[in-house]
């Protein structure tokens, strides 16, 4: 039995005869024929009543063309399999990365990294870039992305671009009532920051004071000063659509504030997958200079 029989199978049986599977595939009736006798014969089974021009499945014919789909479904996907590894393509890519570019990014670039590679299997583990190194040393992970501070740079790390930062704080709140502010200012108030592991024990990255609530997610940071709870120094891209909204608003301040770089760490074999993953992020990145 092979592949090619059980397609000329199902094709007579999709259009109802010989002559019409031959016009639809642009095949020889005579080969379609001689592909479904081959497979009866190697069956031991008939899989159609002839009665002239006319074809109808037998009982047995109707009972497996399920698993004939089934078939063809299997061997088109081992062929699948084969091609995309003599491509260098990865069966599975394990991705860390943290908050700092929007969701919407991500979500996108998960979607057309599924419809390129349809057979490689894609983990994500969203987690502070502090932590990325260790995830990818120990091979938990091939490539992580994340938004380094100065203080968080990993020797290994890789830069892409740099991202302009924005103090903000919520419209409501205090500081945003101020026509300039300084650091005094800021240290009066919560600081809402991220946070990450190190030698086990949490480490945050307030930077005037220790008034701060600290988490691991831009994006609930974000939230946070949304909710008025304090002020944060957040990633553009990520406060671009709140600013424009008018639920945050950018502090004027008199505070040499550097871009941070946003990097990836990466395991030594770098794939196909993980090479248009990388493409894509610093297309967007790009995109937003």
């Amino acid at each position: 039995m092979r592949a090619e029989q059980v397609q000329a199978f199902i094709d007579v049986t999709e259009h109802g005869s010989f002559a019409a599977a031959a016009r639809h595939t642009g095949l020889k009736r005579s080969t379609l024929s001689a592909a479904v006798n081959a497979l009866e014969d190697s069956l031991g089974v008939a899989l159609f009543e002839r009665s002239g021009n006319s074809l109808t499945l037998t009982a047995v014919g109707d009972s497996v063309l399920p698993d004939c789909y089934r078939l063809l479904t299997s061997a088109s996907r081992i062929k699948k399999h084969c091609h995309q590894h003599l491509q260098g393509v990865e069966s599975q890519l394990g991705i860390a990365r943290d908050d700092a570019l929007p969701e919407a990014f991500w979500r996108q670039v998960m979607h057309d990294l599924k419809q390129q590679f349809p057979l490689t299997a894609i983990s994500v583990y969203l987690v502070p870039p502090q932590e990325h190194a260790q995830f990818v040393q120990r091979q938990t992970v091939d490539i992580a992305f994340g938004l380094y501070t100065a203080e968080g740079i990993d020797a290994n790390a890789t830069s892409l671009a740099p991202v302009s930062m924005r103090l903000v704080a919520a419209p409501l709140h205090p500081l945003s009532r101020l026509p300039s502010i300084n650091r005094d200012d800021l240290a009066q108030y919560t600081q809402v920051c991220l946070t990450h592991v190190q030698d086990d024990k949490l480490i945050s990255e307030a930077l005037f004071s220790g008034n701060y609530l600290a988490l691991t997610m831009f994006e609930v940071i974000r939230d946070a000063v949304i909710n008025a709870t304090g002020w944060a120094l957040l990633p553009y891209p990520l406060v671009k659509d709140a600013l424009e909204a008018g639920t945050l608003c950018t502090l004027n301040h008199d505070l040499a504030l550097a871009s941070h770089y946003y990097r990836y760490v990466e395991s030594d074999n770098r794939g196909v997958v993980a090479t248009a993953l990388l493409n894509k992020v610093v297309y967007f990145l790009a995109s937003q200079n």
